[in-house]
């Protein structure tokens, strides 16, 4: 790399024009899927006093209790909920616009790397625009649980930049790239391979017998704040955890094969797109798909080997592209998927940068740079319009979780997101039913089970819900609100002392946890002890100062005791923090109306 050639003034306004056009209907979605234990339930997020609590565990005690996110360490991530919660409470705008301004920050890195290869700077505007535009970033982007991977690559492409100048005597540089390696490792698990680039690019970049030395000497630092971060994480896991799966080394074999082909597959030609892919490992190495896969590889070993050849300085983003990759085959780690798009996107960095050479390379005749720039400019067009329908789906859990059902109907996560998004809009029916298809396909799925109960709970059938509360319970005894519900629902149908017993075990369980906390509460509340019930209601102010539902049960204490304006002031905290909908906000808007009727009764 030659760092130091300027960014043309036009190319920065250009390029955020073109993520605000193909990624701007973002800034309208919701909070969907994962950002909802993660953020609208997540008490540390919203409470700067409790930013220690962050710094210092893992992510899944930063939200709710998901297998697939236990042997995350992200403290970074956390910082930037609680960032953009202190600056816009739960309004999603905010954290969507976050995510946006992440991306740009993104391509304007790749766009800084391109120019720093010396490439053309139309050529390297054309690399960051098919970055900034690409379809297979919505996941990330829209998504605001997946700013995962825009943190980790702001970072990794800092470092990557800030690594490229050091080598003009300045200080701040090495130590810079040193910090921001650190942040990225806190902020996503796949940046660990950042170590291993560095060292192909001093290899690569370096000449004669002195290779090994320069690519030694340029990656040892970064390798020991590798293993300073492992030490780290390891002290606050308590180790990796087991995987949530493991394949046979065929087995292994042949899935890596198909996955990495169906990467290359969404790079190339980015359609299908699916935020839960449907692919189940493949078992031999004799499947065609498998076959397909080392196809593909060969042919990506060809073009490594003809780069090499010819001393090509392309050759290290084609490597960046295979290294970034390679924790994402480790199945098992990264939840119990097989691929995802978001995994794409650090990758896809290297991706871009080829394509920026390739456009440096084919332009020749001023015809022939006006067929290139043309072409580049109708990939950019058609892949923009692509990504902003995609972002579309991913506005709400209904239509992401819709879709997702056309393409897994057999899947009993889709099926039990998507009842829950219908729980939500006060669809009873169609979530029983969605739930129940998920228990079928899933019997052991403890969730859906605890999912089911609430749903048919709120129909009325009690019985019913309570036996299905219990199954939850013995599928998986420690699960949060399945205690909790159940608790509540025998105190609600006369067994009080047997409801309040599990409430109280839910909460030695789970002491931090609001949900339990107000399920306790509020049945103290019906069996007539409000004393105790304001106590319990302080405590989740203690962990969770926003916790609507606390407004509301101590906005209802106080109407029932007669206290008329300390309940107006409490319900109308309760609905800046509640959706709108529902009957708890009709309750607390019939008293506002009352205090409000008896205010001007008495004028």
């Amino acid at each position: 790399m030659n760092p130091g050639v300027q960014i043309p003034r036009w190319l920065v306004p250009a390029l955020g024009g073109l993520v605000l056009l193909s990624l701007g209907v973002s800034l309208a979605g919701d909070f969907v899927w994962d950002d909802r234990p993660l953020i609208v339930e997540n008490a540390l997020v919203k409470n700067v006093d409790r930013l220690d609590e962050i710094l210092t565990r893992g992510f899944t005690e930063s939200g709710d209790d998901h297998d697939r996110f236990r042997s995350f360490f992200r403290p970074v991530i956390g910082v930037s909920y609680l960032v953009d919660h202190t600056i816009w409470g739960l309004k999603p705008f905010g954290f969507h616009l976050t995510n946006l301004l992440l991306h740009f920050a993104c391509c304007l890195l790749v766009l800084r790397l391109g120019l720093d290869e010396r490439l053309d700077p139309r050529a390297a505007f054309a690399g960051a625009a098919l970055f900034a535009v690409h379809p297979v970033h919505v996941e990330s982007v829209a998504w605001i649980s997946g700013r995962t991977d825009l943190i980790a690559c702001a970072f990794v492409l800092g470092a990557l930049v800030c690594h490229t100048r050091r080598e003009n005597g300045r200080t701040v540089f090495r130590l810079a790239s040193w910090l921001l390696f650190a942040a990225a490792l806190y902020s996503k698990e796949m940046a660990v391979t950042f170590p291993a680039i560095v060292f192909v690019s001093g290899w690569l970049r370096a000449a004669g017998n002195g290779r090994w030395r320069c690519a030694i000497a340029a990656s040892a630092p970064f390798f020991v704040i590798l293993g300073l971060y492992m030490a780290s994480r390891s002290s606050v896991l308590g180790g990796q955890g087991e995987p949530l799966y493991t394949l046979e080394p065929l087995a292994w074999i042949a899935t890596g094969l198909f996955v990495v082909a169906r990467y290359l597959t969404l790079l190339l030609l980015p359609l299908g797109l699916d935020g839960h892919y449907p692919y189940p490992a493949l078992e031999t190495v004799l499947d065609p798909r498998a076959a397909i896969g080392a196809g593909m590889l060969a042919l990506v070993g060809f073009a490594a080997w003809r780069l090499a050849r010819a001393k090509s300085p392309a050759l290290f983003w084609l490597a960046w592209a295979g290294l970034t990759l390679t924790p994402v085959l480790i199945f098992g780690r990264f939840g119990n998927v097989l691929l995802a798009d978001r995994f794409l996107y650090l990758p896809s960095v290297g991706a871009a940068i080829l394509a920026a050479y390739g456009v440096h390379a084919a332009q020749g005749s001023e015809r022939s740079r006006r067929r290139v720039f043309a072409t580049v400019g109708l990939a950019i067009v058609m892949l923009g319009g692509l990504a902003a329908s995609r972002s579309r789906v991913w506005a709400s859990d209904h239509r992401l979780f819709s879709e997702m059902l056309e393409t897994s109907p057999h899947s009993a996560l889709v099926h039990n997101n998507l009842g829950m998004a219908l729980y939500d809009r006060e669809d009873l029916p169609g979530a029983i039913d969605h739930f129940r298809t998920a228990i079928e396909f899933a019997p052991e799925y403890a969730l859906a089970s605890n999912n089911l109960a609430a749903a048919l709970h709120r129909t009325g059938r009690k019985e019913e819900a309570l036996s299905h509360y219990r199954e939850a319970l013995a599928l998986s005894p420690g699960l949060m609100m399945a205690g909790a519900n159940a608790g509540h629902l025998l105190v609600e149908i006369g067994r009080t002392e047997d409801g309040l017993t599990l409430l109280r075990e839910t909460v030695r369980l789970h002491p931090q946890a609001s949900p339990v906390l107000y399920a306790l509460a509020d049945g103290l509340h019906l069996v007539g002890r409000s004393d105790e019930a304001v106590v319990w209601l302080e405590r989740i102010r203690a962990v969770d100062p926003e916790y609507a539902e606390s407004f509301y049960l101590l906005g209802k204490i106080h109407f029932q005791a007669d206290r008329l304006d300390l309940a107006a002031e409490e319900m109308r905290r309760f609905l800046e923090r509640w959706d709108g909908v529902g009957p708890r906000a009709e309750f607390a808007r019939n008293v506002l109306r009352r205090v409000e009727a008896r205010a001007t009764s008495s004028r």
